[in-house]
């Protein structure tokens, strides 16, 4: 629903809104990253740990979704309450992430926390660095480099540098076909670009029934795609 209106519609709001949910897509690789305590370097993950980083993830979900929710159905006349449920949020987030270092023992997890808390806190620039170098050290193939490519995709779009943006989700394409679509889709849905984004869509869903490269994704994305409707006719083909 959110993404089936037209982004240009309310230029703010409804990217926001857009934007909002690319960010809890990346939230939950990121939950992914630390279940395996091989994508952190052999870091092992307590159970304690892993309930407490999952209601994180849960409560950052549940609240990029209402946020997005609310822009997209009380914008403009709302956009102070939005502003302020949107900020307590981040407070929230921040308060978590400040523990979750805190239980890190492991470099690399440290820093991709402190890469993600400084992307909270708005110090855009260091929150690059960080996850642009986490992502140049890891592994290719690895979670870790998976994420912290999708981070520093998510950084640079708020950063206001698109053509950044673009170029790290694109680098992901042939070892990561399903979510270098998916993140792809959604970076033009923010621009407004509806035909571009259905047709990531389309090819990471084909794409998805002969490989599985979606994996859990495969429902967000059936999700988004069907807020976008079917494809329009050619108009050509209506004139007499």
């Amino acid at each position: 629903m959110i993404v089936g209106a037209q982004a240009s519609g309310a230029p703010n709001g409804l990217r926001r809104a857009v934007f909002s949910l690319e960010r809890l897509q990346a939230a939950c690789y990121s939950k992914r990253l630390t279940d395996s305590p091989t994508a952190t370097g052999g870091a092992s993950v307590t159970a304690k740990t892993k309930r407490r980083l999952l209601i994180m993830c849960l409560a950052l979900g549940v609240g990029l979704i209402g946020i997005a929710a609310t822009i997209h159905s009380t914008w403009p006349n709302n956009f102070a309450g939005v502003f302020l449920n949107e900020r307590r949020n981040r407070e929230a987030n921040i308060r978590a992430l400040e523990w979750r270092i805190t239980q890190e023992t492991e470099p690399t997890g440290q820093a991709f926390y402190q890469a993600w808390l400084a992307e909270e806190k708005g110090d855009l620039d260091n929150a690059i660095r960080g996850f642009r170098s986490l992502r140049d050290a890891a592994p290719p193939g690895t979670g870790l480099h998976l994420t912290s490519s999708l981070r520093l995709g998510l950084a640079y779009g708020r950063n206001r540098q698109p053509d950044e943006e673009l170029a790290v989700y694109q680098e992901l394409m042939e070892r990561y076909p399903g979510p270098s679509r998916l993140s792809q889709a959604t970076y033009h849905l923010r621009r407004g670009e509806r035909d571009q984004a259905r047709r990531l869509l389309d090819d990471a869903l084909a794409r998805d029934e002969r490989d599985g490269s979606l994996g859990s994704d495969r429902q967000f994305v059936l999700s988004l795609r069907a807020g976008l409707g079917p494809e329009p006719k050619d108009k050509s083909s209506n004139s007499p």
